[in-house]
């Protein structure tokens, strides 16, 4: 008994190894396929490759960071996150996923969330470049300028040629509109990497500024024959369709973005501004409460909830007004109907509080009006 115990084990020990390198292997050749396909720009072909190896291994934190950073260049910044956290579930310590994941909170306005991340970096590895140049992005939305430029310039004395600080910091220039400053920058960028996507969204996002649209548009027009899939270029052109009021063409556009990326903010908030032109202000209501749902903390969502809302009030506040002069049967009957669709409107009661007081007082005033008109 003990000699066929002895045996088995030999075997275990000899095809164990063998099977873990048959493993290994075909891992190996799929990742080299993501990675040809990401060199290819063909990402949902390499997302492919890289679900293949996490069909078989799900902890497989090399194939979670790199599916999370191909997310990042497609501006999926939701399913980046994803991503990043799970990987980081093995491996809290993953500088790429602690990264990654800082960029994807700063993309996704949750600034004291990204910050924290890139701090996690920076005790691991105090001079890390990614985690200076995102903490400066962090400091670049809450426009926090000229501290996120000293960040930017830490990166630049010591590798002037560093693409991303450089986009950075002509963000930061673009963002106090200094516009020629940050052309130049986007410029130089331009000339290390003819292709480069972020230099030439940036570009297009100043003359989108200056509303030179003509300009703009042959920009996004450009990025997007590089890499057809780019939600950046595409919300350029949307946006440019919208202040165009071409807004059948840019509600196409804004549903391609959303197919590709449902949780897109800007794309859902931008179909809701088209719907709004569009005179279909329940529909836009749905889009922007779905933004919201994403970035709960989101201002300006909150802010064009409540500027629909108050206006549907304003509008059942007038037929009553109108109600109240007519001061007829006709019209008591009408009155009693608005009021009753004030009530059963759920989505008015929720987002806006009429006091039960303020009602009452406009009926006790619409009566006596009637009483008075009776006499």
């Amino acid at each position: 008994m003990a000699l066929i115990y002895l045996i088995l084990l030999v075997l275990v020990g000899i095809l164990l190894p063998t099977v873990y390198a048959q493993i290994s292997d075909g891992h190996d050749i799929l990742m080299q396929k993501a990675k040809d396909f990401l060199y290819a720009k063909q990402y949902e072909n390499a997302i492919t490759e890289l679900n293949k190896i996490l069909e078989a291994d799900p902890d497989n934190v090399y194939a979670l960071t790199e599916k999370g950073n191909i997310r990042l260049i497609q501006g999926k910044f939701v399913k980046a996150f994803q991503n990043f956290e799970k990987s980081l579930q093995f491996e809290p310590k993953n500088i790429v996923a602690l990264n990654g994941k800082g960029i994807s909170l700063h993309n996704l306005n949750r600034y004291d969330d990204s910050l924290d991340s890139f701090d996690s970096v920076l005790k691991l590895d105090s001079r890390n470049t990614d985690a200076l140049i995102g903490s400066g992005n962090v400091l670049l939305k809450q426009q926090q300028y000229d501290d996120a430029i000293l960040f930017f310039n830490i990166v630049l004395e010591e590798s002037p040629s560093n693409i991303a600080a450089l986009i950075s910091k002509a963000s930061a220039l673009s963002s106090t509109n200094q516009y020629d400053d940050a052309l130049t920058l986007f410029d130089a960028v331009i000339q290390l990497d003819l292709d480069n996507i972020q230099a030439l969204t940036g570009k297009g996002q100043i003359y989108l500024e200056l509303v030179e649209y003509d300009l703009a548009r042959d920009i996004f027009t450009d990025v997007i024959e590089i890499d057809e899939s780019n939600i950046a270029a595409q919300l350029g052109l949307a946006k440019i369709l919208l202040n165009e009021n071409k807004n059948i063409k840019s509600m196409q556009l804004y549903d391609k973005i959303l197919s590709q990326d449902p949780d897109n903010i800007e794309g859902l908030i931008g179909k809701a501004n088209v719907l709004i032109n569009l005179g279909r202000n329940d529909e836009a209501l749905e889009f922007f409460d779905e933004a919201l749902e994403v970035d709960p903390d989101n201002l300006e969502i909150a802010n064009n909830i409540d500027d629909i809302l108050s206006s549907k009030v304003d509008t059942s506040l007038d037929l009553i007004l109108l109600i109240t002069i007519i001061g007829s049967v006709t019209s008591v009957i009408s009155f009693v109907i608005v009021m009753i669709k004030i009530k059963e409107n759920t989505r008015l009661t929720q987002k806006i509080i009429i006091a039960e007081e303020q009602i009452e007082d406009l009926v006790d005033k619409f009566m006596n009006r009637t009483i008075k008109s009776d006499k």
